[in-house]
């Protein structure tokens, strides 16, 4: 009876605080979507502008999830999460690059059909990954709403969120440095190539949750809010990051080597 009721009341109601981050989280994504599909042909500061909002959603996709461990979570907490993770960390990243290679980087009318093949694999890279993560139900304890040990130290798989990450800011980085364009999409193709295989692969990835880490990383991520709102070069705080994901897409790798770290 109660199911039913809970099932019958308004949805708004189910909504709590960590959810308001995941839609957060989308509105970027989606905001990024637009930025670079305002105009007949896209600026380098629309670029600029979409790419800081996939990383602010990368931002409130971690403080959704320090929320929904540390205060409270609700019903609608993993849903809403991958929906808006497949929005901001799949579509919008794959339509920025797809946008960007046809009109900023110039790309020859010979080779959008490889982008374009590449943006479609990594939007259904992702898709794979977080279905992969949600159909895994027997790691996950249903009456606390938290994972399950084995999957709290790690995963499956480059996560969505990560890739989003290192191609925003790499892609950030392309554009302070002003690299030769044909160049620049050439080693972003390849480099989205290699996170579609890495999303989808069985190799294990550590959950990052320690505040040790989490707490820098999010610092980072506002200089470089703070840089791009005042007009300041953010070549640095874009590289930090490039280099700090690089460091973590490697990492099972360094486990094979260093049996300390396994």
């Amino acid at each position: 009876m109660n199911k039913a009721n809970n099932s019958d009341g308004s949805i708004l109601k189910l909504i709590k605080l960590p959810d308001l981050f995941s839609i957060l989280n989308a509105l970027f994504g989606f905001t990024a979507i637009l930025f670079v599909l305002g105009g007949t042909s896209v600026t380098e500061k629309a670029l600029k502008d979409a790419l800081i909002l996939i990383l602010l959603a990368v931002v409130a996709d971690g403080l959704d999830g320090i929320v929904a461990r540390n205060v409270e979570s609700s019903p609608l907490g993993k849903y809403l999460d991958s929906l808006a993770d497949m929005l901001s960390f799949g579509v919008a990243p794959a339509i920025v690059i797809y946008v960007a290679s046809t009109n900023y980087f110039a790309i020859p009318a010979m080779y959008i059909n490889v982008v374009l093949a590449f943006c479609g694999a990594y939007v259904i890279s992702g898709m794979l990954r977080l279905a992969r993560f949600n159909a895994k139900e027997s790691r996950f304890s249903f009456s606390t709403g938290f994972l399950l040990e084995k999957e709290k130290v790690y995963f499956e798989g480059f996560p969505i969120t990560g890739s989003a990450t290192f191609l925003a800011s790499f892609m950030l980085l392309l554009i302070e440095l002003q690299l030769p364009l044909y160049s620049s999409a050439s080693i972003l193709i390849a480099l989205m190539g290699m996170l579609c295989i890495l999303m989808i692969s069985r190799i294990r990835y550590r959950n990052i949750r320690d505040r040790r880490i989490v707490i820098p990383a999010g610092i980072i991520f506002f200089m470089v809010l703070f840089f791009y709102l005042f007009s300041l070069p953010f070549v640095y705080p874009a590289a930090i990051i490039v280099v700090a994901t690089a460091f973590y897409i490697c990492s099972p790798f360094a486990r094979v080597f260093t049996p300390a770290l396994r």
